[in-house]
């Protein structure tokens, strides 16, 4: 961001030493003395209102960061907990790393994959007794290594256990490519 605070608007040689002084000179180096500290203000609170916080979490609205190094960086857990209503909605605001445990046929659905960018989402689920279908809507596409998939039904029967999947889309969620991580079996 460019700086508007202008300091060659302010003459320094104003007033002169030994000379009776317009009175105007003075007013017009205190208006460009105002005028500069109106924007220093303006352009500083911009700064404090858009900078990353080391001690907040930072939105930072679609914009990319680019060429970064990250270290010992995490990404967030988020628990559906043990679900036996049948029903899991995977919204990728939640986080990238998402777990269940659940115990009956359970239907999943997915919510705000981003667009214009790879939305990913791993589902570490462990499946028990009284689950045996996991379905999922058509826009999924299910990868070879799919454990209880045939590749073209959008029921899955995993087997007891626990499962890791994960599911990327690169056009906003219209389609939806699965892959199996792992599998543990009870």
């Amino acid at each position: 961001m460019a700086s508007n605070i202008v300091p060659g608007n302010i003459d320094g040689t104003y007033p002169k030493a030994g000379q009776d002084n317009s009175s105007q000179g003075f007013r017009d180096n205190f208006n460009a003395i105002k005028n500069n500290f109106t924007e220093a203000k303006s352009e500083i609170e911009s700064l404090q209102t858009n900078k990353a916080n080391l001690n907040s979490t930072n939105n930072f609205s679609g914009n990319t960061i680019s060429n970064a190094v990250f270290k010992d960086n995490c990404e967030t857990v988020y628990n559906h907990g043990t679900v036996s209503s049948g029903a899991i909605t995977l919204n990728h605001e939640n986080g990238h790393y998402q777990t269940a445990t659940i115990t009956a046929d359970t239907t999943f659905s997915f919510l705000n994959f981003p667009t214009g960018a790879m939305g990913r989402i791993i589902l570490d689920i462990t499946v028990s007794v009284g689950a045996t279908n996991l379905i999922f809507p058509s826009a999924v596409i299910k990868a070879d290594n799919v454990t209880g998939s045939d590749g073209t039904s959008d029921t899955i029967q995993p087997g007891l256990g626990r499962a890791l999947y994960e599911f990327m889309s690169p056009d906003g969620g219209t389609t939806i490519l699965m892959h199996q991580l792992g599998k543990q079996y009870a």
